[in-house]
């Protein structure tokens, strides 16, 4: 797991295109500047509040959409 730090993500700087498309769905929604933002993997990017709360942001590429999950477990159990 990769941390993404204020460089990477102004400059929009992951590994992968579904990486981006979450980044830019996280950038809209949320401070940015608050949060800590790791790469999880190459459809994944883990949101860690202030609070320590955690959050899964997932690309899905059938949907074209991000989805959240509150836990990685929840979010392995999704995959096929």
């Amino acid at each position: 797991m990769q941390l993404l730090n204020q460089e990477n993500t102004v400059k929009n700087q992951v590994n992968t295109v579904e990486q981006f498309k979450v980044l830019s769905y996280l950038k809209q929604h949320f401070d940015i500047d608050s949060v800590n933002l790791y790469l999880v993997d190459r459809f994944t990017i883990k949101l860690v509040d202030c609070n320590k709360d955690v959050a899964y942001f997932k690309y899905n590429t059938e949907t074209k959409e991000v989805n959240f999950y509150e836990s990685r477990r929840k979010m392995k159990g999704m995959e096929r």
